[in-house]
């Protein structure tokens, strides 16, 4: 069985790109509506209504044996894993999958929301927030173990959306600590606020130089008074 357009085509610059242009095509308030959300079910269906989109990629026609079909939150290969309680078993849902007509899964691509300041977290001693690293980790993991053993080309990706709304005042309160230390410790310049937020998110996705390969970056442009968005995608070493 030959493989599907999307899974020879699709590549991580691919899914950097569309995935702002998934949020960016949107009016202007919705757009900072989204950014602060927080929600990533709602930028999984943006970027899967993207990928449909595309034509290059070929979803969406199921007359056709090399299109693919784009489904969110499909179930992949359940797993096991020993605790202190004993034998856990999970079920494995991917954000985002593009599966063949048969069913299986040819692409998938996890998906998670941070916002900037989460990559440089600290007054004094800024650190990447260490939820980045473990959803990382888990993600190659859940990856890896639905597309196992598999014959035929199959890709698994990462997936960063990176944001700062417009008025980060908005922020639900929760985050409002964090988000101020890091404006006030870079003097509240945006520049160097994404920046150093930016580099913390690099750093940890560096460290996963035997489990990520192809990693892309889009940095959307700064518009006056708008939100910011940075996306970084790489592809799962599979082999």
């Amino acid at each position: 069985m030959s493989v599907l357009t999307a899974t020879s085509v699709l590549d991580s610059q691919i899914i950097a790109n569309l995935s702002f242009v998934a949020i960016d095509r949107n009016p202007w308030a919705v757009k900072e509506i989204l950014l602060l959300s927080k929600s990533e079910q709602t930028f999984s269906g943006l970027l899967a209504d993207a990928l449909k989109l595309w034509p290059t990629i070929r979803i969406g026609d199921y007359s056709d044996l090399q299109s693919g079909i784009v489904l969110l939150e499909f179930k992949g290969r359940d797993y096991s894993s020993m605790t202190a309680q004993g034998v856990k078993n999970s079920r494995n849902y991917h954000d985002l999958s593009v599966v063949n007509q048969f069913g299986e899964i040819e692409v998938i691509i996890e998906n998670k929301f941070w916002y900037h300041f989460d990559g440089t977290k600290g007054k004094r001693n800024p650190k990447p927030e260490n939820g980045i690293r473990k959803q990382l980790s888990d993600d190659i993991f859940k990856i890896r173990q639905t597309l196992a053993g598999q014959s035929i080309l199959r890709k698994g990706f990462v997936l960063l959306n990176i944001v700062t709304p417009g008025n980060p005042e908005l922020i639900p309160s929760s985050y409002q600590s964090d988000h101020r230390k890091v404006w006030d410790r870079t003097n509240q310049d945006i520049d160097q606020y994404r920046k150093e937020g930016l580099e913390g998110f690099q750093s940890v996705i560096s460290s996963f130089s035997e489990d990520l390969k192809e990693i892309s970056h889009y940095s959307a442009p700064l518009s006056s008074g708008e939100g910011f968005m940075d996306f970084i995608c790489a592809e799962v070493q599979l082999n």
